[in-house]
């Protein structure tokens, strides 16, 4: 199959209303006519088409983003849908939408990390869940990708396990919704699948942002794939914090109990320095002396990726 002529069926037809926030608001539409030199074209190679046509002026057909400007107004392409035309299974008919993007709330910051046309295709809603509590003491001490290193639990600084770490935590679900996808890659879907992000992402700082999951439909009418990609977002991070604490100590390079004044291996954890020491007590003026509060260590659960490219990469 070949597409012989690209026209203008029906030129652009501008539509002009009032916002609930009494904004102009301008949208348009058009339709060309594709021509194939067989019957049933196929949708998708209509929909890929970058040749320049003689009935479009030499132009290009419009792609979804692209823009035109009327009445001072940037419009951009936010559509494309394709049908037969009447009875000519040799012709058809794209209908292109163009809209203005809404204007910014005062105030509102613009996303980092991110585009704008980006942030149209999320939905935001809230989630709660437990975060597991086995991974890295630190995002330098994850693997390379591809590593069979799977992470370990949670452990004090003197090398004992900390049992029961779990925490219930409240973030934020956001959605990635895109309709009009050509050839998703599923390859880096499942890549980025139960990662964390390393740099900026979405608004988000360093492991704010984790990737749970996607879903893709494909549409066999007109032969592109549905794809939602699902994010949660907590703003202090996806890193569980612990007090350093336990029964024993390092000393030099061995590895003993911790004991009491009597001598006794100690019945309740001991905070420890974050070397695997025993904190020592600091004197109190009133003599009720205290040891001094743990240090905190961090477990991180998840491994991480640059996102930064990832609905390029993805294909979305």
């Amino acid at each position: 199959m070949a597409i012989t002529d690209v026209r203008i069926l029906r030129s652009l037809k501008l539509s002009e209303s009032k916002s609930d926030k009494q904004t102009i608001q301008l949208s348009a539409t058009q339709d060309l006519l594709f021509i194939a030199d067989s019957k049933d074209p196929a949708f998708n190679e209509i929909l890929e088409d970058a040749n320049t046509w003689p009935n479009l002026g030499n132009a290009k057909v419009p792609q979804l983003d692209d823009e035109t400007v009327v009445k001072g107004v940037t419009l951009y392409v936010t559509s494309r849908e394709l049908s037969y035309y009447k009875d000519n299974e040799r012709a058809v008919v794209m209908t292109i939408r163009y809209d203005a993007k809404a204007p910014d709330d005062e105030g509102g910051e613009e996303p980092q990390g991110t585009d704008a046309a980006t942030w149209q295709k999320i939905t935001v809603t809230s989630q709660q869940m437990t975060k597991p509590a086995i991974g890295w003491p630190s995002r330098g001490a994850m693997p390379a990708e591809g590593a069979d290193d799977e992470g370990h639990g949670a452990q004090n600084s003197a090398g004992d396990p900390v049992d029961g770490l779990e925490e219930d935590c409240g973030m934020l679900k956001l959605t990635y919704t895109n309709t009009q996808v050509l050839s998703p890659v599923f390859s880096e879907l499942q890549r980025y699948t139960n990662r964390c992000n390393d740099g900026a992402f979405l608004g988000g700082g360093d492991y704010t942002v984790r990737m749970v999951g996607y879903n893709a439909e494909y549409d066999q009418k007109n032969n592109v794939w549905s794809v939602s990609v699902e994010f949660l977002y907590k703003p202090d991070g996806w890193q569980i914090q612990y007090f350093d604490a336990g029964y024993n100590e390092i000393i030099g390079s061995d590895r003993r109990a911790i004991l009491d004044k009597a001598g006794n291996p100690v019945s309740k954890p001991v905070p420890l320095n974050g070397s695997g020491q025993a904190q020592t007590i600091n004197p109190s003026p009133s003599g009720d002396d205290k040891p001094t509060e743990p240090v905190t260590l961090e477990l991180y659960p998840y491994e991480i990726a640059d996102m930064s490219a990832l609905f390029a990469n993805c294909g979305i």
